[in-house]
């Protein structure tokens, strides 16, 4: 149908805006502290409650701010994906060995920081505060 065939140039477009917004980086890439799956989610809860151990972007894009994160995910100027410690490629995992987590940018030669994991933690779970950072970050590439 039309409608259906006008969102999908729409989609396109904004896919096409985000990529020409930030010279350099193709993507974001969000890099939880945690592995993902059951066994995964388990052993994060485990660590959460008997070692008060948690992650920062996980306390944002699935915390109480998760539907706060999914509006303002949708104004970012760059695609952003996430993975977890177990999802990563050879060569992300080797760039972001002992520092997630984080938020890397993907660009042709390879991968720059674009969040710290000190960065994030002082957003404190505010999901307003992480695109921001991220705004910030990438206008200063």
């Amino acid at each position: 149908t039309l409608s259906t065939a006008l969102s999908t140039r729409e989609k396109q477009f904004i896919q096409y805006r985000k990529r020409a917004l930030v010279a350099g980086i193709t993507k974001l890439i969000g890099i939880y502290d945690a592995d993902g799956g059951i066994f995964g989610e388990i052993k994060y809860f485990a660590g959460k409650i008997f070692s008060n151990k948690h992650c920062s972007l996980c306390d944002i894009t699935h915390g109480k701010a998760k539907k706060e994160w999914e509006v303002c995910e949708r104004r970012l100027p760059i695609t952003i994906d996430f993975i977890h410690l177990n999802e990563r490629n050879e060569a992300i995992r080797k760039y972001t060995e002992g520092v997630t987590p984080c938020v890397i940018g993907k660009t042709a030669t390879g991968y720059v920081t674009v969040i710290t994991k000190n960065e994030m933690s002082d957003c404190n779970g505010d999901a307003k505060k992480f695109e921001d950072l991220i705004i910030q970050k990438l206008q200063n590439q």
